[in-house]
C-alpha cells in the first residue's frame, strides 16, 4: 500500500531528530454537528505519528459555527466558542479517545486497580493539551487590537477542569504567547497571572520570534521572570514556535540567505538545549516543517520551512538535524560563516523602553507593530530584546502637533531607532500655531542646540535669539497658507537653510553692512490650506565679508 503524505513526512521528521509535532486541532472539522464526531483524519494522524515514534502536542482551536461566538458574516481572526463549556466537552472527548487512558489505544480503556487490557502498539498517547494559539494577539483572538485576558481565562478554566477530570495526569499547556504578550512586564501573561490563571495550566508556552538567537532567548528569560514574580518558578515552558524564514516580507524574521536561515536555526536549537535546565525548557518546536505556496514575495510564514515547495531539503534541514542530534554544524553554516554580524548574538536580556508625553498638547504614541508593544495611551513601557528596531508613531489630538522627540534623533510623526540599551523617549505635543506672530521665545517655537538671547528695542518684541554653532534649529508647526521669518541682519550673520514640511526650500544670507531689525529674511510661497512646518537651520557658512556666521531668529509670522 502506498504511504500517505503524513506517513512520509513524519518518517522524514523522525529521521532528522524530530520527537514532537504541534498540531492545530480543527474542532469544526471533527464535531460536524452537535455531539456528532468524525475521528477519521485524527485517528490516521495519531496512528502515523505513533508508528514514527513522534509525540503530538494538540492545539485546540477553531470552534464549529454552531458553537462559535463570531458575528454573522464575519471572516477573519478566530473567535472562541460562545459557551466555554462546549470546548470543555470537546476536549473531554479528545482526551477520552487519545489520552493516556483513551479508547483509541485501549478498548476497553485502562482503569485503576484492574489489569491493563490489550493496547495498541506503539503506545504513544497524547499527554499535553494546548488551549488556543496566541490568545494575546489580535490575529488569533477576535481581531481585537488588545485582547482581554479575562475572556481567555474563562475558556482556559473550563477546558482545563474538563481535561483534568478525564485524565488527572494530563498536562495543560497555556495558549502560546507572542513576545510582547508573554515575555514582558505588564503584558498579557502578567495580567493573566493577576487574574488567577496560575491554577489552570501546567506548562507555559511562547512563540519568541526575533531577529537573532540572543533576542529569542531574551524573550524566554522575560517570560520566566514573569512566572517567578507570580510564584510559579517551577513551571516548565514549551517554545511552541521558533525559526526564521529564508525569504518573504518582514523586518527581522526573514534571514538574508537560506544559509543564514540554517545557521540561525542550528544556533537557536543548540542554545535552547543548552538552556534547558536554567530556563525549564520542556520542548521546542521549530516553525515550520514545509514551505507553502504561493511563491515570490510571500508572507514570511510561507518560507520558514526546512523543506521547500519543491519538496526538496533546504540548507536549514541539515542544520536543524545536526542540532537536534547534537552534531557539529554543517560546513559553512555557523553564524560567523553565514550571517551578518548583527545577527550573531546568542544571549540577551530584555531592555526597557519608556515613552513619556510632555508639552502643552496631547496625543497618543504607539508602536507600529504588535511586537513594539507600546500603546501610550495607557501602556507607556515595553521590554524589548536588544537589537530590536522600534518604530513609534505619534498621533496628536485635534488642534495639536508633535514639536519634538527627546531621547531619539527623530522629527515629525514617526521615530525609528534600535534598542541596544534601556531607552527613554519623550514626545512633546503642542498646539498648532494659528495665523499670527510668534516670537523667538514663544512656547510653540521649538529650538534645538544652543540659542542665546539678544535684547534690542527695535526687535519684534524687544529681543532676538541667535545661534553661533551647530547643530541648531528653530521650527514652528502652523495651520495656514504661508509663513515669514523675521530676523535681525548684521555683519555678524551667516548663511542659513530653510525647510518647509521637511523639504529644503531656501538658503538665505543674514549679512548686512549695517544692523537692521524685523527684516523678512524668508517669505514662503503660498501653501495649501492645512498644517505645515517651517524649520531654519544653522549651517556655519558665511560670506567673506561677514565677521561671524550667526543665525538669528526674531519671530515667525503665520498667514
Amino acid at each position: 500500500m502506498e504511504r500517505t503524505f503524513n506517513q512520509k513526512e513524519l518518517t522524514r521528521q523522525a529521521d532528522n531528530g524530530v520527537g514532537l509535532v504541534r498540531q492545530y486541532i480543527w474542532w469544526d472539522r471533527m464535531e460536524t454537528s452537535p455531539g456528532v464526531y468524525n475521528w477519521g483524519r485524527m485517528d490516521q494522524l495519531v496512528t502515523d505519528a505513533s508508528e514514527s515514534g513522534v509525540q503530538i502536542l494538540p492545539t485546540l482551536l477553531y470552534p464549529p459555527k454552531f458553537y462559535n461566538s463570531e458575528p454573522e458574516g464575519y471572516s477573519g481572526a478566530p473567535y472562541p466558542p460562545d459557551d466555554p463549556q462546549t470546548m470543555a466537552r470537546f476536549a473531554t472527548k479528545m482526551v477520552e479517545r487519545y489520552g493516556t487512558n483513551g479508547r483509541f489505544w485501549c478498548d476497553p480503556p485502562r482503569l485503576p486497580g484492574l489489569p491493563p487490557p490489550p493496547c495498541r502498539e506503539p503506545y504513544v498517547p497524547i499527554t499535553h493539551w494546548e488551549v488556543w494559539n496566541e490568545p494575546d494577539y489580535k490575529s488569533w483572538w477576535k481581531g481585537q487590537q488588545s485582547p482581554d485576558p479575562a475572556e481567555y481565562l474563562e475558556l482556559l478554566k473550563a477546558v482545563s477542569i474538563a481535561i483534568k477530570a478525564a485524565d488527572p495526569a494530563a498536562k495543560i499547556v497555556l495558549g502560546s504567547m507572542t513576545n510582547t504578550g508573554g515575555g514582558t512586564r505588564g503584558g498579557y501573561l502578567d495580567r493573566l497571572y493577576g487574574l488567577g490563571a496560575k491554577d489552570y495550566f501546567d506548562v507555559l508556552s511562547l512563540n519568541p520570534y526575533a531577529r537573532d538567537v540572543g533576542a529569542m532567548v531574551a524573550y524566554i528569560r522575560g517570560q520566566r521572570a514573569i512566572a517567578v514574580r507570580h510564584g510559579d518558578a517551577a513551571k516548565p515552558v514549551i517554545v511552541t514556535e521558533y525559526g526564521w524564514a529564508s525569504e518573504g516580507v518582514h523586518p527581522y524574521i526573514v534571514a538574508p540567505t537560506p544559509q543564514c536561515q540554517g545557521a540561525l536555526l542550528y544556533a537557536a536549537t543548540t542554545r535552547l538545549r543548552e538552556l534547558r535546565e536554567e530556563l525549564h525548557i520542556l520542548a521546542a518546536v521549530q516553525f515550520q516543517w514545509h514551505d507553502v505556496r504561493p511563491a515570490g514575495t510571500a508572507p514570511w510564514p510561507n518560507r520558514t520551512g526546512v523543506i521547500g515547495v519543491d519538496d526538496q531539503p533546504k540548507p536549514s534541514l541539515a542544520a536543524y538535524a545536526a542540532a537536534a542530534n547534537q552534531q557539529p554544524a554543517p560546513a559553512g553554516m555557523t553564524l560567523a560563516d553565514a550571517c551578518p554580524a548583527d545577527r550573531q548574538s546568542l544571549d540577551g536580556t530584555l531592555q526597557l523602553l519608556t515613552v513619556t508625553k510632555s508639552g502643552p498638547g496631547t496625543g497618543l504614541v504607539k508602536g507600529s507593530s504588535y511586537r513594539d508593544g507600546v500603546d501610550c495611551g495607557g501602556d507607556c513601557f515595553e521590554e524589548l530584546a536588544p537589537g530590536t528596531v522600534v518604530t513609534l508613531r505619534a498621533t496628536p489630538d485635534a488642534g495639536f502637533s508633535v514639536v519634538d522627540w527627546k531621547g531619539a534623533a527623530c522629527s515629525g510623526l514617526e521615530c525609528t531607532f534600535r534598542m541596544d540599551s534601556p531607552t527613554d523617549v519623550e514626545v512633546v505635543f503642542a498646539p498648532v500655531a494659528a495665523p499670527g506672530r510668534y516670537e523667538q521665545d514663544h512656547s510653540l517655537v521649538s529650538r534645538t542646540g544652543r540659542w542665546l538671547r539678544s535684547p534690542a528695542v527695535k526687535d519684534s518684541a524687544g529681543a532676538s535669539a541667535f545661534a553661533t554653532a551647530g547643530p541648531a534649529t528653530a521650527s514652528l508647526i502652523f495651520e495656514g497658507t504661508g509663513v515669514r521669518w523675521l530676523s535681525r541682519t548684521a555683519r555678524t550673520n551667516g548663511i542659513s537653510r530653510v525647510f518647509i514640511d521637511g523639504r529644503r526650500v531656501a538658503r538665505v544670507d543674514g549679512y548686512s553692512q549695517v544692523t537692521r531689525h524685523r527684516v523678512t529674511l524668508f517669505n514662503s510661497a503660498d501653501l495649501p490650506t492645512g498644517q505645515h512646518r517651517i524649520r531654519i537651520e544653522f549651517t556655519g557658512d558665511k560670506r567673506s565679508a561677514a565677521t561671524n556666521n550667526n543665525t538669528v531668529l526674531d519671530a515667525f509670522v503665520v498667514r
